[in-house]
């Protein structure tokens, strides 16, 4: 990340707008925020956090933190930064509250990110800066941005804690391959524990229980059919007996319906009689009285039609003559309408010889174009056969010589895991010679230190107390010396008279006399030089042989797995070759089965695709055969059309009668169909109305005759109904003494009976038939049965021998469908058993293969060992800096908790904990270590510009070691890396060239000011 601009707005002590240009900072390399004590310097630092991650250190969410960080004489605080990712994309992160109307109380802080796009700020969904500068905030303030008390957080925190942020840091998770080997263990454990449950249930599965299965259903097929036949014949004799009984049983049945029947038969009688007296009544009086009805109302309506007769035949006679004068004028042009119509004749088949010419010309175009056609198809039809006959003579060469799809796949799934097995044997030799290759340059760079691999610890030990032995007898002799030469330089200052420092006396008798030591002072300083030169290469190596063995202990764990592999892979391979049952085919050379199904597959390409050929030629042939078939219909169809409209035309030059065809052939059609029609239009007009007049006329006179004659008659009707109407009183008086009825109301009593006659007849009908039905059914029962009788003991017994027959045959038919569906089932689990088999062997092999893994990815154990490697990897990196800065008296190194630990130069290179460090040197290692880590980080984010900013230290160095520190911050600028810092320290802002002040005023707050140097 590369701060370009911030500004600070009622924050803190910030109580007007404050804007930080960082890039005029950040171009000097090396820049600095310098003020008093209290000033608001930090405020920059936390604003920047705060801003970026919605997080502080000096408060937390619970300390009221929008109402403690916002200025008391402030109502609103606003915090903008923009900034440049190490994808050198430019963002914005906003954060902004206010103060409510209640002094205590403000409105939530609002957190807001735009990315600057097309020349525009541009809103971005969520405010959080982990992903965009890819640090979560613990390691922000760690490695970027390191705030007051955080400084050497790095340095003492534990070995978990620091391994987790190295973690998290350099994505060392990526090593964590743990989770997924153990899900992987997992998935093909449970699918190994599946193939074993699923293969449990198929150990009775073999060839020798399908023989045997085998036998038992031909042994159940015999007796099957054997209890078929003997079920079959009782069925016979059961149903025999059983038709017995049921005629027993039928004829006890008619019996009591004969019996009931005849109870009915005297009601039947008396209604019979009741239908008999009505039907005579109704036969003698009915059509009488009926007729004396009818009478009486026809000779009234007979006086009445009379008079409606008589007028209406006065009205014809005055409408006739009408008519008759209208269809005089209209006879004339009635008599020329024969001529007209014969026109109107001649002008149709005019009209159809011209359309029927028009239609003969289309004809011939079309029959020509047929020709043609025909022609052609008949071309490739020849054609086509041809190539038929070529292509399934190459079919059928082709499949002659085609081998077993099957088969091959057989072959080549053992070829298949045969390579497998011998790639995995060459990866096992690839990795043993790197693992051995590795061993052996670990082995040359140990041998390299003359040290024996057993002992080294104790030799180096032994070197080491020789060579502080050596140490403590020089400084010992250094100190002497260097007693000696003050006690010399302190004689030199003695003079007569005065007091001398030690004893007072103004005398001096005794004078010591000694010779300069200067020179010998210079070789023992030496000689010291050298020891510590020689401590610091003993632990050089201490620590060289300590990784070295490491290395080659764990080369020679790694060289015994693989050997086991190897071995394991081996076995599984000679079982593998003895499986090999083709003969056809080498097991030790590939090529021959290779060649083979090359060959089958280029035959088998070959027949699909003459078989694709043969379908698409036969296709198209078939497509030309209908072709051919629908040409030569459409041609003759086309033949007997051009012949119909030849005759046509002949036919309608025979129906014109008065026109002159020549004459109509230059008119357009159009016209002679007007013409036609008018012509027509007309004469069915004077037709028409020539018609309804004379059948008016004729149909008047018609119904004038017929009303005179009506008129005679209705008249003779009256004469007659009188008549009539006296003769039928006449009979019905008759009729009333010769039946013995006292007057016509007792016979219309009788007849006016309110009964459905038809059905009542039915009834008696429906009765007498059934009685007979009855009877006769009696009669047949009776000769069904003659001679015989029934024992229903015997058909119980005979009922029990058919259901044991057929239990029997049943047991007998489940016990073969059972063993038949056995067979099969059997048998497709002996193929199923042979796949499960090849794929157990598969999945055992990962599993196992998946252990070794899981061994090695155990409890993060790699992860750790990666993280202890970046550890010391990031201290060697500090040590560059740290050894000048501590004049080579100090060192960092890891212990084996992954913690750090200083070594101590000046100590025979003993290693202690860094919390034995002096103020001054913590800041000096937290320094070195911080500029390591934040070389590293952001050398992962590939960014050209580095950005490191501290806030605290420089107030515990002396002046020697200031010196030393600025010139290390000021020799990052060469690297390309940026530096801030924040002090009060006069000193390093005399020295930075580029730096910001801050003031803190009484009435304005905190103001940042420039100085360029």
């Amino acid at each position: 990340m590369l701060p370009l601009k911030l500004s600070i707005a009622g924050l803190y002590s910030y109580q007007k707008k404050q804007t930080i240009d960082f890039e005029e900072l950040t171009d000097a390399g090396l820049f600095g925020i310098f003020g008093a004590v209290g000033s608001g310097k930090s405020s920059i630092l936390e604003a920047i956090g705060f801003v970026l991650y919605g997080e502080t250190d000096r408060l937390n969410k619970a300390d009221k933190r929008a109402y403690n960080m916002l200025n008391l004489q402030s109502d609103r605080a606003n915090i903008e930064l923009e900034f440049l990712n190490y994808q050198e994309r430019k963002f914005k992160f906003v954060a902004d509250w206010k103060r409510k109307k209640r002094f205590e109380e403000t409105t939530s802080i609002e957190r807001l990110a735009y990315e600057w796009k097309e020349e525009q700020w541009i809103p971005m969904t969520s405010a959080d800066a982990t992903i965009i500068i890819g640090l979560t905030y613990e390691n922000f303030r760690r490695t970027i941005i390191i705030p007051q008390g955080k400084f050497n957080e790095f340095l003492s925190l534990k070995g978990k804690e620091r391994s987790d942020m190295m973690k998290e840091i350099f994505y060392l998770q990526r090593f964590d391959l743990a989770y997924k080997v153990s899900t992987a263990q997992s998935v093909t454990r449970t699918e190994l524990d599946q193939l074993k449950g699923v293969l449990s249930g198929f150990e009775s599965v073999s060839a020798e229980a399908i023989s045997v299965l085998e036998n038992e259903v031909g042994e159940a097929a015999t007796v099957l059919q054997k209890n078929k036949s003997e079920l079959s014949l009782v069925e016979i004799e059961l149903n025999e007996l059983m038709l017995l009984k049921t005629n027993f049983e039928d004829l006890e049945k008619k019996k009591i319906q004969l019996f009931e029947l005849n109870v009915e038969k005297e009601m039947i009688d008396s209604l019979q009689c009741e239908i008999d007296l009505y039907e005579k009544t109704e036969r003698n009086f009915k059509s009488n009285l009926i007729t004396l009805k009818t009478e009486r109302t026809a000779l009234e309506k007979s006086k009445e039609n009379k008079i409606v007769t008589e007028h209406k035949r006065q009205l014809l006679v005055d409408s006739g003559l009408k008519n008759q004068s209208a269809l005089e004028i209209l006879q004339p042009e009635f008599e020329n309408l024969d001529n007209s119509k014969i026109k109107v004749c001649d002008l149709e088949s005019i009209e159809k010889i011209i359309n029927l010419k028009k239609e003969l010309v289309t004809i011939a175009e079309k029959l020509k174009a047929e020709e043609n056609l025909f022609l052609d198809s008949e071309k490739k039809e020849k054609a086509l056969i041809f190539q038929l006959e070529s292509i399934e003579k190459q079919l059928g060469d082709a499949k002659k010589i085609r081998v077993d799809t099957s088969l091959l796949f057989e072959i080549e799934t053992w070829y298949q895991q045969q390579q497998a097995w011998k790639n995995n044997l060459d990866e096992n030799k690839k990795k043993n010679d790197l693992l051995q290759h590795d061993l052996k340059l670990k082995t040359a760079a140990f041998q390299l230190l003359e040290l024996p691999f057993e002992s080294w610890n104790n030799v180096l030990k032994t070197n080491l107390d020789k060579v502080t032995l050596e140490k403590e007898k020089a400084v010992e002799i250094r100190t002497n010396l260097l007693v000696s030469k003050e006690l010399l330089l302190f004689v030199e200052n003695l003079h007569d008279g005065e007091n001398c420092p030690l004893c007072g006396s103004v005398e001096h008798p005794n004078i010591m006399h000694g010779e300069d030591v200067s020179n010998q002072l210079a070789i023992i300083a030496k000689v010291i030089n050298n020891l510590n030169d020689r401590e610091l290469q003993i632990s050089l190596n201490k620590a060289q042989c300590e990784k070295l063995e490491f290395e080659i202990n764990h080369f020679q764990a790694q060289i015994t797995i693989v050997n086991s592999e190897r071995e394991n892979v081996q076995n599984k391979l000679k079982i593998h070759l003895t499986n090999f049952i083709w003969k056809d085919f080498d097991p030790s050379n590939s090529q021959l089965f290779e060649s083979t199904k090359k060959q089958q597959l280029l035959l088998e390409k070959t027949i699909i695709a003459l078989e694709n050929d043969e379908k698409k030629i036969r296709k198209e042939y078939e497509s030309i055969t209908d072709l051919l078939k629908n040409n030569y219909k459409s041609k003759n169809e086309l033949v007997t059309l051009q012949a119909v409209k030849s005759a046509a035309i002949d036919n309608e030059q025979c129906q014109i009668k008065i026109l002159s065809i020549a004459e109509y052939e230059v008119i357009a059609v159009a016209s002679i169909q007007a013409q036609k029609t008018a012509i027509h239009n007309n004469n069915l007009k004077t037709a028409k109305d020539f018609q309804i007049l004379k059948e008016l006329i004729a149909k008047e006179n018609q119904d004038l005759a017929m009303l005179t004659g009506s008129l005679a008659e209705i008249q003779l009707q009256v004469t007659e109904y009188k008549k009539a109407l006296e003769l039928t009183q006449k009979t019905i008086a008759e009729l009333l003494i010769e039946h013995n009825f006292s007057s016509v109301e007792e016979v219309r009593t009788i007849l006016l009976k309110n009964w459905n006659l038809t059905l009542e007849k039915e009834k008696v009908k429906l009765f007498t038939v059934n009685l007979l039905t009855v009877t006769n059914a009696v009669l047949e029962a009776e000769k069904r049965i003659l001679g015989k009788t029934f024992d229903n003991n015997i058909l119980e017994e005979k009922k029990s021998q058919f259901s044991s027959f057929k239990l029997q045959f049943e047991n007998q038919l489940g016990l073969y469908s059972t063993l038949n569906d056995n067979l099969s089932r059997i048998n497709k689990q002996f193929i199923e058993k042979q796949d499960l088999l090849a794929q157990f062997e598969m999945v055992s092999t990962r599993h196992s293969n998946l252990g070794i893994l899981s061994n090695m990815f155990n409890a993060s154990g790699f992860v750790n060992y990666v993280s202890s490697i970046y550890l010391q990897n990031l201290a060697d990196v500090a040590n560059i800096r740290f050894h000048r800065m501590t004049k080579n008296q100090l060192s960092l190194t890891i212990n084996s908790a992954n913690e750090f630990e200083v070594i101590d130069y000046l100590n025979n290179g003993a290693s202690r904990s860094v919390k034995t460090l002096s103020g001054g040197q913590g800041f000096q290692a937290s320094l070195c270590l911080a500029l390591a880590l934040a070389e590293s980080v952001q050398s992962l984010n590939k960014n050209d510009k580095n950005f490191f900013f501290i806030d605290e230290g420089f107030g515990t160095q002396d002046q020697e070691s200031i010196s030393i520190v600025f010139e290390t911050l000021q020799s990052l600028r060469k690297e390309n890396r940026i530096v801030g810092i924040i002090s009060h320290v006069a000193e390093l802002q005399e020295r930075i060239p580029r730096s910001i002040n801050v003031t803190k005023q009484d009435e304005k707050g905190s103001i940042v000011t420039e100085n360029w140097n």
